[in-house]
């Protein structure tokens, strides 16, 4: 660095992490959960919540889902708690143990879901079982949280990083069978509308922070 030059630092602050996951048992998980997911939607005539057409189960899945379903959630928490800590944890242990809500989702074409977020979890989660047909549109859209930016005076102005990458308020993950996508509960997504010649298949989540039950007494 020259004398001309400026020292620069850039402090990346508070990280917001969106994992994405691929599970080794997923070959096997993606047809069995179909088949538990479309004989459900036999059974059910389904709820609306943040769903634009399509089909939203219940949030019972891990009650109706079988042993697929229970393999999902246990690779879903542990892969959750490798990134998780208790900042007041005892000696290494959290005060706190996982729960989950679990349902799915069922989407013809031009069906979506709306902007959202879920209150009352830590983290969420998708897995997607069939992307639809549609290898291009139907993307999960993660919105920046920093909510006035899109309200500034230049909201067609973004950040760029020291590598010059432009630093977009939304992010977006291709649905493809087998893929896990795990985020805050707190942020702001959204699932946009595909065009292909199948249903779109996904199975969402909510993990729990729970207060854990006190250690047994020697």
């Amino acid at each position: 660095m020259s004398a001309s030059e400026p020292e620069i630092t850039v402090n990346r602050l508070f990280c917001t992490p969106l994992i994405e996951v691929r599970l080794p048992q997923a070959d096997t998980l993606v047809p069995a959960l179909r088949d538990v997911i479309m004989a459900q939607k036999a059974r059910s005539p389904g709820v609306r919540r943040s769903n634009i057409h399509g089909w939203h189960s219940d949030i019972e899945m891990l009650h109706w889902g079988g042993e697929p379903a229970m393999v999902l959630a246990r690779e879903t928490l542990q892969v959750c708690g490798r990134f998780t800590s208790d900042l007041n944890g005892v000696q290494g242990q959290s005060r706190y143990e996982m729960g989950m809500e679990m349902w799915a989702n069922v989407s013809p074409a031009g069906a979506s879901n709306q902007m959202h977020a879920h209150p009352g979890s830590f983290w969420s989660a998708s897995f997607y079982i069939d992307d639809g047909g549609d290898q291009t549109e139907g993307a999960f859209v993660a919105q920046d949280p920093r909510f006035p930016m899109v309200r500034m005076v230049a909201p067609d102005l973004v950040f760029k990083d020291e590598d010059g990458q432009q630093q977009l308020s939304q992010f977006r993950v291709r649905p493809e069978p087998g893929k896990l996508v795990i985020f805050p509960s707190w942020m702001m997504h959204a699932v946009r509308p595909h065009s292909g010649p199948r249903e779109r298949i996904s199975i969402a989540m909510n993990i729990l922070a729970l207060p854990a039950p006190p250690p047994e007494q020697a």
